[in-house]
């Protein structure tokens, strides 16, 4: 048994019919979702499951193994069989693929300007972070960094995402933009999915993003932070 992810597919559905396929002690799994379960420093989907006439909240949801579950936030009566309808948070979840292209337009800012690769990064609801293994960035050159993904975000490209083998991926040298890639290899099994910002930025992604850049609007710089001797932070949300 396993739940197709939906999401990987079009990150736009906001409720789909599904099939409950299996019950855990905290919640249960679909046939297929729309609900991304968090991963990649990317947060989870909340939203609600409508069955029959009633709306119950989905307070979390987790990917166990090949399921992906839904944790309500009080126990329900449901079997397996049920047919239900699944309802994403579309605000929440929009906010969050607007945060997770601006992170990408900045690490490929980063990258044509130094190399840099990522050390690190979190979207949360509402804002964003990203490190980088750079010594001589301060705070003027991270708001620079800010205005000039600001440009590129507002000229449009599009987003579109694909799947390549893990052979294929190998001989994409810049698909891993991130300093540490062993801890990647181990993905490095079947299908890949792959994101792609027009000719800008091209990266091994799993989670949900914007179909063209200028819907992300204003990328905000926040703050900008010295993590010990090389890395730098820079906080980030979008607006409006």
């Amino acid at each position: 048994m396993e739940t197709e992810p939906l999401y990987w597919v079009d990150s736009y559905l906001k409720n789909v019919k599904a099939k409950v396929i299996s019950l855990l002690d905290d919640g249960f799994a679909t046939d297929k979702t729309i609900f991304y379960p968090g991963g990649g420093g990317q947060p989870f989907d909340t939203g609600y499951v409508i069955i029959g006439n009633v709306e119950e909240v989905i307070k979390k949801s987790y990917r166990n193994g090949s399921l992906i579950v839904h944790v309500p936030d009080r126990p329900l009566d449901v079997s397996v069989g049920d047919e239900l309808e699944l309802v994403i948070d579309w605000d929440r979840r929009y906010r969050v693929m607007r945060l997770h292209t601006s992170l990408h337009i900045i690490s490929a800012v980063m990258y044509e300007k130094s190399g840099y690769l990522i050390t690190g990064s979190q979207i949360y609801v509402d804002r964003a972070r990203i490190d980088f293994p750079a010594e001589e960035m301060n705070k003027e050159v991270a708001l620079e960094i800010v205005e000039e993904a600001n440009r590129v975000a507002s000229k449009g490209y599009r987003v579109e995402t694909f799947f390549v083998t893990p052979e294929e991926a190998r001989e994409m040298k810049d698909l891993f933009r991130v300093a540490d890639f062993k801890k990647y290899e181990k993905y490095m099994t079947g299908p890949l999915r792959v994101v792609k910002i027009g000719d800008i930025d091209i990266q091994f992604d799993g989670g949900t993003h914007v179909k063209d850049t200028s819907e992300i609007g204003e990328i905000k710089f926040l703050k900008y932070e010295s993590k010990g001797r090389r890395n730098r932070r820079i906080y980030i949300t979008v607006e409006p």
